[in-house]
C-alpha cells in the first residue's frame, strides 16, 4: 500500500532520470488512473523533454477510436485484459512517436467487479523499441489505495525496465 505521495514522487523523478540519461521519451495510456501517471510525470520540472503524450481512454470507445484498440480484442478479452493493454500501449507509442510507452486498465472499484474479475484486477503493459509486455496484478484496498498501488507498480516497472 501506497501512504505518501512522496512515494510516487520518488519514483517518478527516478524515471524521470534514467529517461534523461538514456535520452528516451516515454508516453502513457491511462484508464483506471485516469491520468495520475501523467501527472506524476508533469510535476516534475523539464519534463516535456521526455514526456509529450499521455491519452485518459476509459471507455471502450475512446481506446477503440484514440489508441486504436481492436473492437474484437475489447469484445473477447475485454478492457481489463493483458491483450488489450498491449494494445493500447503499442498505440499510444505510435501516436506519440515516443521510445517507450506503458498503459493501466482495471477495475479500482468499489463496484464493477466480477467472480473472473474482481475489484483490485489491474492490466499493465510496457512497449520499448523491441517489444511489449503485459501483467496482470490484484490489489486490495479502497479506490484511491487501488489506483495508487497501480501508479506505484507501473513506475517501478519503467525503472525496472531501464536499469
Amino acid at each position: 500500500m501506497v501512504n505518501s505521495e512522496s512515494v510516487l514522487n520518488d519514483l517518478a523523478e527516478k524515471v524521470a532520470t534514467l529517461l534523461s540519461e538514456k535520452e528516451l521519451t516515454i508516453s502513457t495510456a491511462e484508464s483506471c488512473t485516469g491520468g495520475w501517471v501523467g501527472k506524476e510525470f508533469t510535476g516534475i520540472p523539464g519534463s516535456s523533454k521526455w514526456y509529450g503524450t499521455g491519452f485518459i481512454t476509459y471507455s471502450n470507445h475512446a481506446k477503440h477510436d484514440l489508441l486504436k484498440v481492436s473492437k474484437e480484442s475489447l469484445k473477447v478479452h475485454g478492457a481489463v485484459s493483458k491483450k488489450v493493454v498491449e494494445e493500447m500501449a503499442e498505440g499510444v507509442k505510435k501516436i506519440s512517436n515516443s521510445d517507450l510507452s506503458i498503459a493501466i486498465s482495471g477495475i479500482a472499484g468499489p463496484t464493477g467487479g466480477t467472480k473472473a474479475k474482481p475489484v483490485g484486477t489491474i492490466c499493465f503493459a510496457y512497449s520499448d523499441e523491441t517489444n511489449t509486455r503485459s501483467y496482470e496484478k490484484f490489489f486490495t484496498g479502497n479506490r484511491d489505495e487501488v489506483r495508487k498501488a497501480s501508479v506505484k507498480f507501473i513506475l517501478e516497472e519503467i525503472i525496472n525496465n531501464l536499469n
